[in-house]
């Protein structure tokens, strides 16, 4: 389309997010795992359009919440991730951070 822009981290997102759905369904830990690495390396992303971080926040916190990579995420410091997300001057991608540091917390 002219005039519009795909990132390759967008193109990633379409597929990482439904992906680590279906990982958690299917209790896939070696999947999870993969998805989370890249979609951590994606929130970790500085000059990232919002919906690509938000949408890297929302597989973290599912596959935290649900999966079975909880341990892995603390190791690759998802808390300061959350942290960072939790101070965004955008208000969903502050609550999916302050969601994940609740989850930090349960652990």
């Amino acid at each position: 389309m002219p005039g519009s822009r795909v990132t390759g981290s967008t193109v990633g997102l379409t597929v990482i997010d439904p992906y680590s759905v279906l990982l958690v369904e299917y209790k896939d830990q070696e999947g999870q795992s993969q998805v989370l690495s890249a979609a951590l390396e994606i929130a970790e992303e500085e000059n990232l359009e919002f919906d690509s971080k938000f949408r890297a926040l929302v597989a973290i916190g599912s596959m935290m919440l649900e999966g079975l990579v909880r341990k892995i995420a603390l190791d690759f410091d998802v808390e300061n991730i959350a942290k960072t997300a939790k101070a965004s001057k955008d208000a969903k991608i502050a609550e999916v951070g302050a969601d994940i540091e609740l989850i930090i917390k349960q652990s």
